[in-house]
């Protein structure tokens, strides 16, 4: 599926599926979609998915390693309802309820699991939270992130790469 001329004209498409790679709810397992309908060559979209999902699972780990704590901290030094720290703490609890059963039992494999499901309420940032509730940190989040991220990728990767060709064939 092709976007119209005009958007694909005034989008460049690597720049695109770049940005949208980070965005939550997104993730670069959808922006290689994007890609596609963009007009960029299958590989040339996974390329810059897999850039993506690298870069994603460092900032996110980065974070949870560092910004959550401080966040943490500061919503219990100033406990507020409009608190941005508490906000942030609230929706942290919230998200990690949601994968905590799979990461408390599996631990990093359970991050990775989670992040390398393809569905809603799946995915890095899900994956993230629930190991910041969990307390998981450093290079075990960050390769579980990561590899779950490609996993992902994988699936929806080898997913399109089979319905295209499926429709071809019609």
């Amino acid at each position: 599926m092709q976007l119209p001329g005009w958007v694909a004209s005034t989008v460049d498409p690597y720049l695109a599926v770049a940005i949208t790679g980070l965005l939550p709810g997104v993730e670069p397992r959808y922006a290689y979609l994007l890609g596609l309908a963009l007009g960029l060559d299958p590989l040339e979209s996974l390329l810059v998915s897999v850039a993506s999902t690298m870069l994603l699972a460092f900032i996110l780990t980065v974070f949870v390693s560092i910004v959550d704590p401080l966040l943490v901290f500061a919503c219990e030094r100033r406990p507020a309802r409009w608190n941005l720290a508490c906000m942030y703490a609230r929706i942290r609890a919230w998200s990690g309820r949601r994968g905590a059963r799979l990461v408390e039992r599996y631990g990093p494999l359970g991050v990775f699991l989670l992040v390398a499901v393809p569905l809603p309420a799946t995915g890095m940032y899900t994956g993230a939270l629930a190991a910041a509730l969990l307390g998981l940190r450093g290079l075990r989040l960050l390769a579980s992130l990561a590899l779950g991220g490609l996993a992902s990728l994988a699936i929806v990767y080898l997913t399109s790469t089979g319905a295209a060709e499926a429709v071809s064939r019609l």
